[in-house]
């Protein structure tokens, strides 16, 4: 089954049109297809599961409108109400994945600094040190392991690590991958301890990460603000004062 679909999702692929890569929208599609853990090439599969999407939210309103006997106005607008869902659906798909997978990393960032401090001060250079965290990283599943993986193999295919980290920060859009790149480019040129260097960004990420946390939780207590005078707040009112209210019109009734 797996195979069959496979497949038919190849050939569906190869009868599209290939997408243009040098408009500004098809670089931001193929920006965010490597931001969510994709591949840039799949710019087709998503062009395809876009078409499909468009195709069912239309059917999704066309079908069950014409079956209750709607007015053709009404047959319209959820029709078209449904084709504009359908296209949405695959984008913000994309754009969440890509932002909860830029949450990951960045959560496990500072774990995997500590990591590379043990490697680099037990004797490693800071490419097998790479390789190290990014093999143990990416054996436990973490975003980070793979993304550390793919700067090694980068590295071994004849980029400089410079490049690779520079790539890194580009590939997965976490701010504090760019600073940190800087930091081990200027360390290697240098050559300055890059032990460090790493502890010093490492605490500077968990700080930054804590007054983050800080300002959600300060944040929050204005959030639920909305909710408790648009829902809770009702029901408390019609709770204590409804009971008077009946009193009330039952006494004036008599």
């Amino acid at each position: 089954d797996q195979q069959m679909t496979r497949a038919l999702l190849k050939w569906a692929v190869g009868r599209l049109p290939k997408p243009k890569t040098v408009t500004p929208q098809a670089e931001k599609v193929g920006e965010m297809l490597v931001q969510a853990g994709f591949k840039a090439s799949n710019a087709a599969v998503f062009q395809l599961s876009k078409i499909a999407t468009t195709i069912c939210g239309l059917l999704l309103g066309f079908i069950p409108t014409m079956s209750f006997g709607m007015r053709h106005s009404y047959v319209m607008l959820l029709t078209i109400a449904g084709a504009a869902i359908g296209a949405f659906i695959p984008g913000y798909y994309l754009n969440k994945r890509a932002k909860n997978r830029q949450i990951d990393i960045g959560r496990q960032l500072s774990d995997a600094l500590d990591l590379l401090v043990v490697c680099v001060e037990a004797g490693l250079g800071l490419l097998e040190a790479v390789k190290v965290v990014g093999d143990e990283t990416k054996a436990q599943n973490l975003a980070i392991g793979h993304e550390l993986s793919q700067v090694a193999g980068e590295v071994n295919a004849g980029s400089s690590l410079g490049q690779a980290l520079r790539a890194l920060a580009d590939r997965s859009g976490v701010v504090d991958l760019k600073p940190l790149a800087a930091t081990l480019i200027q360390s290697e040129q240098l050559g300055a301890a890059i032990g460090p260097a790493l502890r010093s960004i490492s605490d500077a990420i968990r700080i930054r990460r804590r007054l983050n946390a800080e300002e959600a939780a300060q944040k929050t207590t204005i959030k639920i603000l909305f909710p408790l005078v648009l829902m809770i707040l009702p029901a408390m009112l019609l709770i204590i004062i409804g009971p008077a209210i009946v009193q009330t019109v039952r006494t004036l009734s008599f």
